[in-house]
């Protein structure tokens, strides 16, 4: 039982720890990354198409699936890599919320590129039958 004045052995909630700052900055790179390579497809599969004249190289189905997937695949490596690294924290009595938080956030992320992005990139490949 704990007594007055006490510190509680918990999570140290409220206290600045290493690994939520360490979470924190693992979220925003793993983010970037998603988001980036997303864009990236975006603006790579914007080239495809009779108006740019020129067949380049992602302009293919197979391509466009991979380019669509690409960013959200990243986005759910990084989640699942936060929850693993959770649990490490957790069992070595560390201040584990900060990872938890950053998976449920890239897995979030995720779901919000596949909504927003799959189809505007794949486009065509989607209607054709290869996904």
């Amino acid at each position: 039982m704990q007594k007055a004045r006490e510190r509680s052995s918990g999570d140290r909630l409220g206290q600045d720890d290493a690994e939520v700052r360490a979470a924190i900055r693992f979220a925003v790179l793993a983010a970037g990354a998603g988001v980036g390579f997303v864009i990236m497809a975006a603006l790579w599969v914007s080239t495809c198409g009779a108006r740019a004249g020129l067949d380049t190289v992602a302009c293919g189905p197979p391509e466009r699936i991979l380019l669509a997937l690409g960013g959200p695949l990243i986005l759910l490596a990084g989640g699942i890599w936060a929850f693993i690294r959770t649990y490490q924290v957790w069992r070595a009595r560390g201040t584990w919320w900060g990872w938890h938080g950053a998976g449920w956030f890239l897995l979030t992320l995720m779901v919000v590129a596949v909504s927003m992005g799959v189809a505007p990139i794949a486009g065509p490949a989607l209607a054709a039958g290869w996904f």
